[in-house]
């Protein structure tokens, strides 16, 4: 068992190295355990076209809501048995439930990463694209898929902003993907600052060792159409005014439409 907790594989959509001891999105232990998840998509993708009723947790019939509290609940309390810590759970879908997790564990803390929305869609594509083709039980288009992610972002978007208002002060920090690449060590000593956390000088040896680990990788570069470039303009030209974005040239390619 030691040896395959330690062997060692590529992500197909990023080419980081993950091994069973590695950690996970806990998203895919609740789909298993049979909560309502948004990651049915990837088995069904015709769920997309109703993307509202996919994402928005409150969209969801009342049943529905009740079996994803329980389950998750059950899920919580199996680690809590396991691990004996405190819980640091990371998974996309969980922004559209911030509310839902306020009410329920009042004393949780949030951390928000924020990406340059172009890469945001341009990676979500290909991670959508590779895991349909591997996953799903249906066809799916490119068209399908382009459309579920513009309006999946936007909808993140607004269930994050809904949800961070009602955080109380010192539960929330927000972080850049890009300040948090760059200089990871400082990026995350104000994280432990502003949720008022234990001191991070605890943490440091390890997370210096992680990063020696994955110092030598190399994000993703991506290709978009004009069109593709449009498109996202089109649908998300606010978000990416008002969080201070260009077009990133250094990780996507653009080419002309045929």
């Amino acid at each position: 068992m030691s040896k395959r907790l330690s062997e060692e594989v590529r992500r197909p959509m990023d080419n980081l190295r993950y091994s069973w001891s590695s950690p996970q999105e806990d998203e895919f232990a609740l789909l298993a355990l049979g909560a309502p998840s948004p990651y049915e998509a990837l088995l069904v993708p015709s769920r997309m076209r109703h993307a509202r009723e996919l994402l928005d947790f409150n969209s969801l019939p009342v049943e529905d809501q009740n079996r994803w509290s329980a389950t998750f609940t059950y899920f919580l309390k199996l680690l809590a048995v396991q691990q004996g810590k405190p819980m640091i759970l990371k998974s996309p879908p969980h922004g559209y439930r911030m509310g839902v997790l306020q009410r329920r564990f009042p004393e949780a803390r949030y951390i928000v990463i924020e990406r340059n929305p172009y890469e945001v869609f341009a990676s979500n594509l290909k991670l959508w694209q590779i895991l349909t083709e591997r996953y799903s039980l249906e066809r799916c288009s490119g068209e399908e898929l382009e459309e579920f992610i513009l309006s999946a972002f936007i909808l993140h978007e607004k269930a994050v902003e809904n949800g961070s208002q009602q955080v109380r002060p010192g539960f929330l920090a927000f972080v850049r993907y890009e300040e948090l690449e760059r200089e990871p060590i400082e990026q995350i000593t104000r994280i432990y600052r502003t949720l008022n956390l234990n001191d991070f000088e605890v943490a440091r040896p390890r997370m210096e060792e992680y990063l020696g680990k994955v110092s030598g990788h190399r994000r993703n570069r991506f290709t978009l159409s004009l069109q593709q470039k449009k498109r996202v303009e089109g649908r998300w030209g606010r978000y990416i005014s008002e969080k201070g974005y260009g077009w990133p040239e250094e990780y996507i390619d653009l080419k002309g439409d045929q």
